[in-house]
């Protein structure tokens, strides 16, 4: 009896340790880190998931917007794993049925976290408006995004190091809704008088999801403030300015295009008066920037400032400018691009006479020469392939280059 009871005692042991192992050897998801974002997970079987995207709405509970997913999936080494991602379907300008996935979006996927590469393949339902991905993954852990993700901690790294270049001042703007600093980075040559330099302008990260956009301004930020003898040159006669992270706490929070207050950060560029302490509550990433925009255009005068943004399938340059010398400039600057850099434009500069609330309406309000620049996540036709963040790093290179020479020979 005691012997069999032992037995028994050993097997209940054994069956317990099998279930721990089993338990411990199960997928698991975590978004607990910077800038991750996932809604529902359905398990569909072992190595079988069906996750929804989070999206985020309006300050009128509107135009829901799915165009962001960040997360880790734990103990998948060896796994056929088949993942759904879906619930994609929102407003946009407050029109129902927007969906921001399609058959030529490929999402992302990192072994350390840290070095990206789009998934080989997907398979898009149009009718569910869903794609789903079947990967094998080597390591026990992969991450998964919409595309690259670039964070405020990433930026906090760039700055450091720009303040330690002789021609580079960082400095803090203001404070987002949730007290992040918002950093301005002026590059020039101290030693030149600035009465005979040109201006120019460069921003990003107005929405949280577009993270492109900050890999190509720290291309820019890495060869403007660099010994390369174009850049010395350049700072000679610019002053280049950069608002390098607009949404700080959405980049930080993984969230889509709009501050915590709900408001999106490019919208309400007209409504934002600097004279009400409310709108400077509400939307202070977009009070303390356009405060810094109208004050450096008073004191110097801003020759060209440029807006950057990712977008679905579309490549192009719109504007609210109206005057034949800003245009002619802009036209220039445009045909630069599509001849000199990896811009691959759908169409040519689009003029609008009645642009909606947003950067590009600091022109209609102080003559500003603004863009807004829009790069696509889908295929480029000239590089053959989804845009890389080597390829965002060197275009930003390029872009400011090219926002030189377009300014130099108006």
């Amino acid at each position: 009896m005691l012997k069999y009871c032992g037995l028994l005692e050993i097997a209940l042991i054994v069956l317990f340790a099998a279930s721990i192992s089993a338990a411990d050897d199960a997928i698991t998801f975590n978004t607990n880190f910077e800038d991750a974002s996932l809604a529902k997970i359905e398990p569909m079987g072992p190595t079988q998931f069906r996750c929804h995207v989070v999206g985020q709405t309006d300050e009128h509970g509107h135009n829901r917007q799915a165009t962001w997913y960040y997360f880790r999936m734990d103990h998948v080494a060896g796994k056929q794993i088949a993942l759904t991602l879906t619930d994609f379907v929102g407003e946009y300008h407050n029109q129902p049925g927007v969906s921001p996935m399609g058959p030529d979006i490929f999402p992302v996927f990192s072994n350390d976290g840290r070095h990206w590469q789009h998934f080989p393949a997907v398979d898009f339902d149009s009718q569910k408006k869903e794609t789903t991905l079947h990967f094998t993954s080597s390591g026990d852990s992969i991450w998964i995004a919409h595309v690259p993700p670039y964070t405020p901690s990433d930026l906090a790294k760039l700055l450091a190091d720009l303040r330690t270049r002789p021609a580079t001042m960082v400095e803090t703007i203001g404070k987002t809704v949730q007290g992040r600093d918002i950093p301005l980075v002026t590059v020039t040559n101290p030693d030149v008088d600035d009465s005979s330099k040109k201006l120019i302008w460069l921003q990003a990260r107005q929405h949280a999801w577009e993270a492109g956009t900050s890999f190509v301004m720290e291309g820019a930020l890495r060869f403007i403030t660099s010994d390369d003898p174009e850049a010395k040159s350049l700072r000679d006669k610019f002053i280049f300015k950069f608002t390098p992270m607009v949404d700080l706490d959405g980049c930080a929070n993984g969230q889509v295009r709009s501050n915590a207050n709900g408001y999106d950060v490019n919208q309400h560029w007209k409504e934002v008066d600097l004279k009400h302490p409310e709108l400077l509550r509400l939307m202070p990433e977009i009070w303390y920037t356009k405060k810094a925009i109208l004050t450096c255009n008073t004191i110097h005068r801003i020759d060209l400032l440029v807006n950057m943004h990712n977008t679905e399938t579309g490549e192009y340059l719109d504007t609210e400018a109206s005057d034949a010398e800003t245009l002619k400039l802009m036209r220039h600057f445009d045909a630069l691009l599509a001849e000199k850099t990896s811009f691959d434009r759908s169409t040519p500069l689009t003029v609008r006479a009645m642009a909606p609330d947003d950067t590009n309406s600091l022109y209609g309000q102080a003559k500003i020469p603004v863009l807004l620049l829009e790069q696509r996540i889908s295929t480029d036709k000239k590089l053959g392939r989804h845009p890389t963040t080597e390829d965002r790093l060197s275009f930003g290179k390029q872009l400011i280059g090219e926002m030189a020479e377009a300014v130099l020979l108006k």
